[in-house]
């Protein structure tokens, strides 16, 4: 009886945890980075663009700084075909985060709910 109750608690919480990663693995699907285009930056104008189109187009940025007020996207720059990407960080195989495809970071400053300034920076 013990034995059973026991097999049961444990194939319990293998479902659970076979549950568990494939909602990780649906979320992580679901944010699929931004197709490279060439005019993928071209909606930004200082003193116009709302952040809510910004983050509609461009996705979940790579970082927020001053209480949100700053955005940041890490970008690839395709020298072929003229055309940015958003980049996600990846994991390698060592389990270190890193931005290897990235070359660029897209800062942006809003006031208010609109962009203020927006420079975009080589990165190494």
């Amino acid at each position: 009886m013990i034995g059973q109750y026991l097999g049961k608690v444990m194939k319990t919480r293998l479902l659970s945890r076979i549950w568990m990663m494939g909602l990780f693995v649906g979320c992580a699907e679901t944010q699929e980075p931004t197709k490279g285009r060439a005019d993928l930056l071209d909606f930004l104008a200082d003193g116009r663009t709302p952040e809510r189109q910004v983050l509609e187009r461009l996705g979940q940025p790579s970082g927020h700084f001053d209480g949100g007020n700053i955005l940041t996207y890490r970008l690839a720059y395709e020298k072929k075909n003229k055309c940015y990407q958003v980049v996600v960080r990846e994991v390698t195989a060592s389990g270190w985060p890193t931005w290897l495809k990235a070359n660029y970071s897209l800062v942006l400053v809003f006031d208010g709910g609109v962009l203020r300034k927006h420079t975009l920076v080589e990165v190494n």
